[in-house]
């Protein structure tokens, strides 16, 4: 991933900037004072540091900062864990956002979303690797520390590999001890169960019951005044004096006499007699629910007691008979489920007996590639540092055994350095921040390819070097600039013109407000900037500046 492009407005005394950069080795240069750290503190700002108002310029009402960032192939995974996280990519870049009002209101977006400055800082972490004076993001941390011992041990692929079977370890150990939690919890829980279940199964529900239960209940609720309105029908259907069926066959016994006499009345009597033999077939029906129907209290009490068992079993375990069916199924599975605890827990013993079978194994193959690595890389980091102001300096890797095997294997890593004569102790407690940025340029050049981080940034690098540190510095900037992209603030320069490109950084006084400006330089433009830098007689300056242009700050050459 790199930094394509750069906006400001309103941060400090930047009134508005857009710059953008390329890949490779970008020297910032300017008068001590000119603002060059605005380029540093507006990459931290992107990086999640915290700001307050003052950085607003006077006047304003807010400040921004924007970072556009391109991914390349090799971001696949960081890509993978951005989405993992609900951020969408499809080709575009990563465009990265710092807002500050003058109230001290401040706002930080990610790829469009509004995100806390924190979590921010999580999402860019290991994506710009500062080193200046006062911060240095990689060197004194372990992780990176290991890294780069075991990219130079070519032990990466197993690191990666101790790495992973931790996590399955660790993974099969959180099971298990979620099982053990969980058996507890479920034995206390399968007396209520078996209550459950058998309370359910002795009620001996079946579909459909409920709806027959309410259709028999209202039945029997109203047996008396449905047994009245059924003797009226039977009544109005028999054919008894001034009955409807009464005057129905009177009707066809006229139909009868009048088709003798008038032939389309034939037609009729068929009709009349479908109508008779319906009535006949209705009061059947009525005779016979007459039959069926039976005054009963106590089956009606029997009805509605059923009834109300049904209620009280759905108001416990569901809305529906079929609702309670299931979550009897249900507690029926969780009980076998809890007579194969034993089994289960037996099983993820062995896989995590396994596990850490395997993770020792490999963890111990790391030790070993590790431990044969530590003395060359330690001297291949002097050899790599002498030519950078450190000559007979001690470079040192430390093996700590860990208590038990973790992620990162069976042992820390830690770097130490000593002057001449001087006990031996860890960067952080002895390495100026000068030679921190100097030792980490070595690291990475020994380490070309098992670095994570495509962003550096050197502020101050060459704070207290000679001109010959200079050169040598330029050169390693030059080998790292083939697949980083390296900022560098300088003052030297032998390592501006190492730089791919060059940016000039420029005070400048309009009216009564004083701005700073960024600007690339290039040919003749460069070259000034160069002879300012060198000093001295203009004109030898000039040629010197050219010189170092042509050779890319190889003096020597």
């Amino acid at each position: 991933m790199f930094l394509t492009r750069l906006r400001i407005k309103d941060l400090a005394l930047v009134k508005s900037l857009d710059v953008e950069f390329p890949k490779g080795i970008i020297a910032v240069t300017g008068e001590t004072g000119a603002g060059k750290s605005t380029i540093l503190g507006s990459i931290q700002l992107l990086l999640g540091e915290r700001a307050d108002s003052s950085l607003v310029r006077s006047g304003c009402e807010k400040a921004f900062v924007e970072g556009v960032f391109e991914f390349e192939p090799s971001d696949a995974k960081r890509l993978e864990a951005y989405r993992s996280l609900g951020f969408e990519f499809d080709g575009e870049p990563l465009i990265v956002r710092r807002e500050i009002s003058a109230s001290g209101r401040a706002a930080a977006f990610f790829a469009d979303q509004m995100v806390t400055v924190k979590h921010l800082g999580e999402l860019m972490a290991e994506t710009i690797d500062i080193h200046s004076q006062n911060a240095q993001q990689s060197l004194t941390k372990r992780n990176w520390q290991r890294m780069s011992l075991d990219n130079f041990a070519g032990a990466l692929p197993l690191s990666k590999e101790v790495s992973d079977l931790y996590a399955a370890y660790e993974g099969k150990r959180k099971l298990l001890a979620e099982l053990i939690e969980n058996e507890r919890e479920t034995r206390r829980r399968e007396d209520l169960w078996r209550f459950q279940i058998k309370e359910v199964g002795e009620a001996n529900l079946r579909s459909g019951e409920e709806e027959e239960l309410l259709e028999a209940e209202k039945t029997l609720s109203n047996a008396e005044e449905i047994s009245e309105i059924l003797a009226s029908l039977e009544s109005g259907l028999s054919g008894e004096e001034g009955s409807p069926a009464q005057g129905l066959r009177k009707v066809n016994r006229l139909i009868k006499q009048l088709k003798s006499l008038y032939s389309p009345a034939g037609g009729w009597e068929e009709s009349m007699e479908n109508a008779l033999a319906s009535l006949d077939d209705l009061l059947g029906e009525v005779e016979r629910a007459q039959d069926k129907l039976k005054v009963d209290p106590e089956e009606l009490a029997r009805v509605q007691e059923r009834i109300a068992l049904i209620d009280r079993l759905k108001k416990k375990y569901g809305p529906t008979i079929e609702a309670v069916i299931e979550e009897t199924k249900n507690l029926e599975e969780k009980l076998r489920e809890s007579g194969s605890f034993d089994e289960r827990i037996s099983e993820l013993e062995k896989e995590a007996a396994e596990k850490l079978s395997e993770l020792k194994l490999a963890a111990e193959k790391l030790t070993k590639k590790r431990a044969a690595a530590a003395a060359k890389f330690g001297k291949a980091v002097e050899s790599e540092i002498a030519p950078l102001g450190m000559g007979g300096m001690k470079f040192g890797v430390n093996l700590e055994q860990l208590p038990e095997i973790a992620s990162c294997g069976a042992e820390n890593v830690e770097f130490t350095i000593a002057n001449v004569g001087q006990p031996m102790l860890p960067l952080g407690k002895i390495a100026s921040g000068g030679e921190l940025s100097r030792l980490t340029l070595a690291l990475k050049c020994l380490s070309l390819g098992g670095n994570a981080v495509q962003i550096l940034f050197f502020d101050e690098i060459d704070a207290g070097i000679s001109a010959t540190v200079a050169g040598a510095i330029a050169e390693r900037l030059s080998l790292l600039g083939s697949d980083h992209q390296v900022f560098v603030i300088t003052h030297m320069p032998v390592i501006a013109a190492a730089a791919d490109t060059h940016y000039l950084v420029e005070k400048k006084v309009l009216g009564n407000d004083t701005l700073v400006a960024i600007t690339p330089v290039s040919g003749e433009k460069r070259k000034e900037e160069l002879s300012r830098m060198l000093g001295g007689n203009e004109r030898e300056a000039r040629d010197y500046a050219e010189k170092l242009l042509k050779t890319k700050g190889r003096i020597n050459k």
